[in-house]
């Protein structure tokens, strides 16, 4: 009886450690996004990747929050390459800093900024990313 359930309890903890990897996996496109600062400095932080599934990530976990459609995925993609986001240059900080951070085969980029940065065009494409959370 004993042999059971230490066999169960293994397999049990194997099972649970295998769903958060699955989040983990690089695929060949993943964009994570957020903010961190203001009065409570509470992190919020997601990450979308290539299948269209989107995680929030709290305390080093991953929760799954749902998939986005193809339609969706198709037009952050378009904003990244219009906006050439692999050749942006921002890395402003403040009160609340706002980033998103893609990883491609092609490249890896990363930039940030607050509320009073000049650029539109990134805060368009955060605001996009905002609306697949929903």
């Amino acid at each position: 009886m004993r042999k059971i359930f230490l066999i169960i309890s293994a397999l049990f903890l194997l099972f649970s450690c295998c769903n958060s990897k699955k989040a983990h996996n690089q695929s060949k496109f993943t964009v994570y996004f957020g903010k961190s600062g203001g009065f409570t400095n509470l992190p919020m932080e997601y990450m979308l990747n290539e299948d269209g599934q989107i995680f929030r990530i709290q305390n080093d976990t991953t929760i799954e929050v749902h998939t986005i459609s193809r339609k969706q995925m198709k037009e952050i993609k378009n904003l990244l390459a219009e906006i050439e986001f692999q050749e942006l240059d921002i890395n402003e900080f403040g009160n609340i800093t706002y980033y998103i951070k893609t990883n491609t085969k092609k490249y890896e980029n990363m930039v940030r900024w607050t509320d009073t940065s000049d650029n539109q065009q990134v805060k368009d494409l955060y605001q996009k990313l905002l609306t697949t959370i929903k």
